[in-house]
């Protein structure tokens, strides 16, 4: 529903007051629900006591689900700073009652407690600082919200799939010390994706809605892009490159190391095609997204199933391989229908892997260096990865100054890109 009210270009009034009703019934259908059934789930993980937790989980369902409108209608508004206070004081509010229940000496009803707390003050908090807004009822407006933003939930319910069939997998074949290993590799890699490209589209996306065309979103997406790119490149090569100093954490962790490389490479390529993504649906072709995500669970899965008995670094390699495949799909959709320009996605990563080239011989050159070149340590992590990283960056100042400057200007807010401008 948020990025439904973001994505449509009128009425959109009537349209919140419409999406807050289809929450609200959708937030209490699913509590009501959950409460129904939390003892048959408590059985089924053989933790009967946990019907209460469940069922504490459950009443938070219809505030965090309301929450959902007015913070959709922040980000609309590019109301950033407003965001950033939605998306954390609710969990200091939450964090802070859990603490004080559970020093008083409940710890189940503190952890319920917490959850309620954060739940309420993100309704609460996401109200005051958002948009005022009561239930409403348009059946025009509510058919537009379901056909654009059922295409979300469902691609959001199968990227929940794609986000853990490898764990499930990996898991059942090769048991726990390898889910183990596998996991904490994953994480490694999984950070950067969450800590930029997560947060840059974030933004991106109701910028792109507020371009006057497809052609003006198809250019001003390729400066992001590439700024989003550049940003994120040097973190997976590095992780790449450093994969062996997983040691730090301790001796144990050395088998991961393979995984870590690979899984460096899937990182990028699923931050691109979470960028491309946001392109898709700012043209309106949500439904591209859901088949897109479909598609990269069924392939992954298929080849996961048939090679994860090779062990975590073959599981890995299979992840990487799989999102580049599906990237390369992704891309092709958006120079068809977002008319984005091919040889302008390929410069926005063939640019930042002219920095990761510059990388490579000074992490090689610093390695020669007597003290650095000793077993894995922070100091042999610190030094040449931050010489490595200035490196990248002068590089890439040097050649894709235009790309940058743009989309750090999209990033912000502005308004359209000079790009944008002149195709419009």
């Amino acid at each position: 529903m948020a990025d439904a009210l973001t994505y449509l270009p009128d009425r959109i009034e009537e349209a919140t007051r419409t999406a807050l009703s289809l929450v609200i019934a959708a937030g209490l259908a699913l509590m009501a629900v959950t409460w129904i059934f939390a003892p048959a789930i408590a059985s089924f993980f053989h933790s009967p006591d946990a019907t209460f937790v469940i069922r504490g989980f459950a009443v938070c369902l219809p505030f965090d689900a309301s929450a959902q409108v007015p913070i959709g209608r922040l980000t609309r508004a590019l109301s950033f700073r407003r965001r950033a206070v939605t998306d954390s004081l609710p969990s200091i509010f939450g964090g802070l009652v859990t603490i004080a229940v559970v020093t008083a000496g409940y710890p189940l009803a503190g952890l319920v407690a917490g959850q309620i707390a954060s739940a309420v003050a993100n309704a609460a908090i996401a109200f005051l600082l958002g948009p005022r807004c009561l239930p409403g009822w348009d059946p025009v407006l509510a058919r537009q919200l379901l056909k654009y933003g059922g295409y979300l939930t469902a691609a959001d319910l199968i990227n929940l799939g794609l986000l853990n069939v490898d764990y499930i997998i990996v898991g059942h074949v090769l048991g726990p010390v390898a889910l183990g290993l596998y996991s904490l590799a994953y994480r490694i890699c999984y950070m950067p994706y969450l800590a930029i490209s997560v947060v840059a589209n974030g933004a991106v996306f109701p910028y792109y809605c507020r371009l006057p065309s497809r052609e003006a979103i198809g250019r001003a997406s390729e400066s992001t892009i590439s700024l989003i790119n550049a940003v994120v490149i040097p973190w997976f090569a590095g992780l790449a490159l450093f994969a062996g100093h997983i040691v730090i954490l301790g001796s144990k962790w050395a088998p991961a190391a393979g995984a870590v490389r690979f899984l460096a490479i899937y990182g990028f390529f699923l931050s691109l095609i979470l960028s491309v993504l946001q392109v898709l649906k700012a043209v309106g072709r949500a439904n591209l997204v859901f088949v897109g995500r479909g598609l990269h669970l069924i392939t992954l899965t298929a080849v996961l199933i048939g090679t994860a008995q090779g062990g975590i670094t073959v599981v890995a390699l299979d992840q990487a391989l799989v999102a580049a495949g599906i990237a390369v799909v992704i891309c092709l959709w958006a120079v068809r229908y977002a008319s984005v320009r091919l040889r302008a996605l390929c410069r926005s990563v063939g640019l930042p892997l002219l920095g990761v080239a510059g990388m490579i011989p000074v992490v090689f050159l610093t390695g020669l260096i007597p003290g650095l070149n000793t077993i894995p340590s922070l100091i042999s992590l610190l030094v040449p990865g931050l010489l490595a990283i200035v490196v990248f960056a002068g590089i890439l100042l040097a050649v894709m100054p235009g790309p940058i400057r743009d989309g750090w200007g999209a990033l912000r807010g502005h308004e359209p890109l000079r790009g944008a401008e002149s195709a419009a």
